[in-house]
């Protein structure tokens, strides 16, 4: 590590190791007791604001694959518009850091006025969206000090993943149980990306650090690892960002693409690297800086990932890196990433 943490979000995410290994050790006790009245859930929402739902969008996936159970992300802001039917039969899964976001208070609110089941996925048992809902899902990633959430979005992930693993389980799914065993070595894989990430992650934000617009596109899961990267940017380097579907932005925003736009791609294994490489040339033809967020080698600008055993697991490391490029394109800007000016760590 070449720089001091002298800023919150540097060291939180370099927590975020430990932050996974307590949340896990925390939801797998809250589990034992919840799985089986979860078992005959045959319909999910995932929601929660900003950071958080694009956590639930990794639940709509992940829920499916390891669960075999059909899920929707829906932002909070939206639920009592966007989800329908909400009744009885439906699991509603709320995402919040605080557990007093009001739009995701009051989301669960509404689905729990609909006889929905609720569970929590928070840092705080004592939120108001905690006392409200049937169950909490406590993720335990200690004390986030910076508004930028990072540490506390593994520990979602982390929860959400090990829930979804869960209900699979208890159905005899056997990618749930292979993907559950994973978890013990999931701490120091995540250690280890932060630390590999690091040094590679600096040089990159010193090359951009006059750019002020920026394309990152992932496809599957890490469509929403995407755009939470995105957001990152938005966030603590105060730079536009848009996170897209790989494949969907070359369906019109490709149209913004020059030397002016660095597009980074996520390639998180070697099947899609051919189609990702293809794509990549296509965007160095209008002159654009491309970026690979990749495990493979042989590519000009490319930030390196530990290869990830179980890919099912990439949103969890690939947005390691986004991270860091946020905070280190922040302070080579000279600003302050724990503290972006208008915004707060809790949207009341």
């Amino acid at each position: 590590m070449t720089a001091s943490l002298r800023h919150f979000m540097l060291r939180e995410i370099w927590e975020e190791g430990e932050a996974a290994r307590r949340t896990a050790e925390s939801v797998s006790k809250s589990l034992k007791e919840l799985t089986p009245s979860l078992s005959p859930t045959k319909f999910v929402y995932f929601t929660g604001s900003g950071t958080s739902y694009h956590a639930s969008m990794v639940g709509q996936y992940v829920m499916g694959r390891l669960a075999g159970v059909f899920s929707s992300p829906v932002p909070a802001s939206e639920f009592r518009h966007w989800a329908s039917p909400v009744s009885s039969e439906t699991l509603v899964v709320a995402v919040s850091q605080s557990g007093e976001s009001v739009n995701t208070v009051d989301a669960a609110r509404y689905a729990k006025e609909r006889g929905a089941k609720v569970v929590a996925v928070t840092s705080t048992p004592e939120s108001s969206l905690a006392a409200l809902s049937d169950h909490v899902l406590q993720t335990a990633a200690g004390e986030e000090k910076a508004v930028t959430a990072t540490k506390t979005y593994i520990s979602q992930l982390v929860a959400i993943y090990l829930l979804s693993s869960s209900l699979g389980e208890a159905k005899g799914r056997e990618e749930a149980g292979k993907v559950k065993g994973f978890f013990s070595r999931l701490p120091s894989q995540i250690d280890e990306t932060v630390k590999s990430s690091s040094s590679q992650v600096e040089r990159l934000a010193e090359e951009f650090k006059s750019t002020e617009f920026f394309f990152i596109l992932g496809t599957g899961p890490n469509y929403a690892t995407a755009l939470e990267g995105a957001l990152k940017l938005k966030e603590a380097a105060n730079v536009f960002a848009e996170g897209f579907a790989t494949r969907e932005f070359l369906h019109g925003p490709m149209q913004l693409v020059d030397e002016k736009t660095p597009v980074m791609i996520i390639v998180p294994s070697r099947e899609h690297m051919g189609a990702c490489v293809s794509l990549a040339h296509r965007f160095e033809k209008l002159k654009a800086p491309v970026v690979l967020l990749t495990d493979q080698e042989g590519w000009e600008r490319c930030i390196l990932v530990p290869p990830v055993v179980e890919q099912i697991l990439s949103p969890i490391f690939f947005v390691i890196p986004l991270q860091l490029f946020s905070y280190y394109l922040s302070v080579a800007k000279g600003l302050n990433p724990d503290n972006p000016k208008k915004l707060a760590k809790v949207v009341r």
